[in-house]
């Protein structure tokens, strides 16, 4: 499995962020016209670096994981963002990964009266 299947089986497996996220759990870009009413989570990531052995296999690879939270009420907005770094550096699965929170960002849209914060991970993959 490559580590966007992993990970997008990862962002969209948890029950919870599903539930808080009624816009949905998207790779890249919101849709056009997105709903503002709505919660929204959209995630995007690059590859850092990779250390690969001596037969030239790859060992692992390190990536920038950026999640952005879009969310109408600043409650609702650090919620999301508690229970999303929770689940994230909880989370075990078949292949190993391991997600680490390095820092976030406030903003706001005050004509469209929504909250933003965009959470920074790294993440390594084996």
């Amino acid at each position: 499995m490559s580590f966007a299947t992993t990970l997008n089986t990862i962002m969209t497996s948890d029950t919870s962020l599903n539930a808080y996220c009624d816009g949905g759990i998207r790779y890249e870009n919101l849709p056009t016209n997105f709903e503002i009413v709505k919660n929204w989570i959209v995630y995007s990531f690059n590859r850092d670096t990779a250390q690969n052995c001596m037969s030239g296999n790859s060992v692992f690879s390190k990536y920038n994981l950026a999640v952005k939270i879009v969310a109408t009420d600043t409650l609702v907005l650090e919620t999301i963002g508690d229970r999303l770094t929770e689940y994230l550096e909880g989370t075990a699965s078949t292949d190993a990964i391991d997600f680490s929170f390095v820092s976030d960002n406030h903003t706001l849209d005050l004509d469209k009266k929504i909250y933003m914060n965009t959470l920074q991970f790294d993440v390594l993959y084996v």
